[in-house]
């Protein structure tokens, strides 16, 4: 889906953040624990699409679950992919498929 993209990162108490993410069609919202520099990682990852590699990745940790977000530079345009793992423990080398696909837009 194509559309106007809206993020946040809002501080929601003592150890997390709330992260969302929307489109025109549908939201996302995660509430992401302090375990990870979660917003540090993924500015670092946006500006890496300027670079060599076309696909950057990130993971949030909602202990115990995951999000991933998979950033697919296309020209001017940028694929974002949300997985989801039920235990960011044992998800952290699983390939992305093996995630469920929570949301995805351009």
């Amino acid at each position: 889906m194509t559309g106007d993209l809206q993020f946040s990162w809002e501080l929601s108490g003592s150890g997390w953040a709330t992260c969302r993410i929307a489109d025109t069609a549908e939201e996302q919202k995660n509430f992401v624990s302090y375990c990870t520099d979660a917003l540090a990682d993924l500015l670092f990852r946006v500006a890496g699409l300027y670079g060599t590699s076309p696909v950057q990745r990130v993971s949030f940790d909602l202990e115990p679950a995951e999000v991933r977000w998979r950033l697919r530079r296309r020209g001017a345009d940028v694929d974002i992919a949300i997985y989801r793992f039920p235990d960011m423990a044992t998800s952290w080398d699983a390939p992305d498929e093996d995630g469920t696909l929570s949301w995805n837009s351009t």
